[in-house]
């Protein structure tokens, strides 16, 4: 399924939302939820999202899912969230074995807030 959170094709996922920046990129194709069958689940749901390789990849940068635990739950909030709007009659939490949001890290809201020096844009 094409993916219910990346909205504008060529760019950055997490450019756009940590750094407002809507340029143009090579990217990769990132499924939000990994892991114990939850790739498979991803790609039917349309939990993925568009990188550049600075935030994809373990040899990127200090922001890259690979390699940044704080990233990877923002990205995994983000699936959540958008799962949640999109089929509000299921469970995320029976479907994925997991919610994401009840988790607590520095990024304790997501999109619209700030926090730790990133100013996240919906």
């Amino acid at each position: 399924m094409k993916s219910i959170m990346h909205r504008k094709e060529g760019t950055c996922y997490l450019c756009v939302k940590l750094h407002s920046d809507y340029s143009e990129k090579r990217t990769q194709e990132h499924h939000a939820l990994h892991g114990a069958g939850r790739r498979k689940l991803s790609e039917k749901y349309g939990l993925k999202v568009y990188l550049c390789l600075r935030h994809h990849t373990a040899d990127g940068g200090p922001e890259a899912v690979h390699r940044n635990a704080e990233t990877d739950l923002f990205v995994k909030r983000e699936a959540q969230k958008a799962f949640e709007k999109r089929w509000p009659e299921l469970n995320f939490r029976e479907i994925f074995g997991k919610n994401y949001r009840d988790e607590k890290d520095r990024w304790q809201q997501a999109s619209g807030e700030t926090g730790q020096g990133f100013r996240f844009i919906k």
